[in-house]
């Protein structure tokens, strides 16, 4: 599409639209897992694979996606995770077991894995390198708004109508966006007609990370975001189980504590934005690792003194979303200037680490759970001393400037 002229004014909220994909499949069915646990009578590792299994096939799916929309065009890309997406929440929709909503869910994954990229391929296509910032900005917005809304929207369809009332909700919003797509979105990029087979794209993507991995600075700026995530989504997964079996906390009213929690991603990214470049990345990715540490902490001393409650919870969550809105903005663009030709891909490697790492402390708590919080405080104070551990790594190794 020609960026000469102003786009059709449908294209930025179909592209937000695409991005609230990813948390749907997420956020919206958190209060819904200790209900599901319930239902077929499983353990805590069952009950938390149904959402990290999820995340783990969506953190490999960002991989490829951006590969094969380059190779394959965009909408022909999108459509198929839209119909992955939209098959995934069928079945488990009318999933007669936790296998069959296993199955269902790992789909929903490797659908939902391709909103943040391609939703940002198509923005630069429409609207040129020269607004791209803000459209990627605007973006994020949506997204952060995602998960702001849909834990509390999927608590209150859970009390209403059960579970399965979800993935109904979900297909529903599939179908809309496979028709929206497809009769109402240009294709955008159209690839060269000598373009390469699966295998090639997935090798040479391949290719790209193995260079990026031998650079020891790139390895802690992706991996930070990747420690911080696991810290919030170890505790923000088990607040839905605890608030529930161990506080008697409703569907609905865990929806509304929940809201606390992305609120301070969003202050963090805002604080990011306003700082600007005049904090160096080095001062704010070691500054909000060491804020993330610190309310680990005081997480752990708080609840020897006064016990298991819902604030307790809530409070160290949101001051974790500041921390992670601090850093992860500077560590993603840290990782991005190890080498400038490969921009893309180091920000593909630092999404994958944020939904991989948070995919593995999301079960680690599930294999780990007894009914209190001391498992999830001691994996999130693991992911918390990782994170300060990657960000001293990459200030030391550092390019002298000059």
């Amino acid at each position: 599409m020609s960026t000469t002229t102003a786009p059709p004014r449908y294209i930025f909220p179909l592209l937000a639209a695409i991005t609230f994909i990813a948390p749907l499949a997420n956020h919206m069915f958190l209060p819904a897992m200790p209900v599901v646990k319930e239902d077929f009578g499983i353990g805590n590792e069952l009950a938390f694979a149904t959402l990290s299994l999820t995340m783990m096939t969506m953190a490999f799916a960002t991989l490829v996606y951006g590969g094969l929309a380059d190779q394959w065009g965009r909408k022909r890309v999108l459509l198929g995770g839209l119909v992955l997406y939209t098959i995934g929440a069928t079945v488990c929709w009318f999933a007669p077991d936790i296998w069959t909503l296993l199955a269902g869910r790992i789909l929903q994954g490797a659908g939902a894995g391709y909103g943040i990229v391609l939703a940002r391929a198509i923005a630069r296509d429409v609207y040129g390198m020269d607004r791209i910032s803000s459209v990627i900005a605007n973006l994020t917005a949506a997204y952060v708004l995602g998960p702001l809304i849909a834990p509390t929207v999927g608590g209150f369809l859970v009390a209403w109508e059960g579970w399965r009332f979800l993935f109904l909700a979900t297909a529903g919003i599939g179908l809309i966006l496979i028709a929206a797509v497809r009769f109402r979105l240009p294709e955008t990029h159209h690839p060269e007609p000598h373009h390469e087979n699966l295998f090639d794209i997935i090798s040479g993507t391949l290719r790209n990370y193995g260079v990026l991995m031998r650079v020891p600075r790139f390895n802690s700026y992706a991996l930070m975001p990747g420690f911080l995530s696991g810290t919030f989504f170890s505790l923000a997964t088990a607040s839905s189980f605890l608030a529930r079996e161990s506080l008697g906390v409703s569907t609905e009213e865990f929806g509304l504590w929940f809201l606390f929690l992305p609120v301070g991603f969003m202050a963090g990214n805002l604080t990011s934005g306003q700082i600007g470049n005049r904090a160096s990345i080095g001062f704010m990715t070691l500054g909000g690792t060491i804020l993330n540490l610190l309310v680990v902490v005081s997480l752990w001393t708080a609840h020897e003194i006064l016990g298991l409650s819902m604030l307790l919870m809530v409070i160290p969550g949101f001051m974790l979303g500041i921390a992670q809105g601090m850093c992860m903005p500077y560590s993603q663009g840290g990782a991005m200037q190890v080498n400038t030709s490969l921009a893309g891909s180091a920000s593909g490697a630092v999404v994958f680490c944020q939904l991989f790492f948070a995919s593995v402390g999301e079960q680690a708590v599930g294999l780990m759970a007894d009914g209190t919080l001391y498992p999830v405080m001691l994996v999130m104070f693991g992911f918390a001393v990782a994170a300060v551990i990657a960000a001293i790594f990459a200030a030391i190794n550092r390019p002298r400037e000059g």
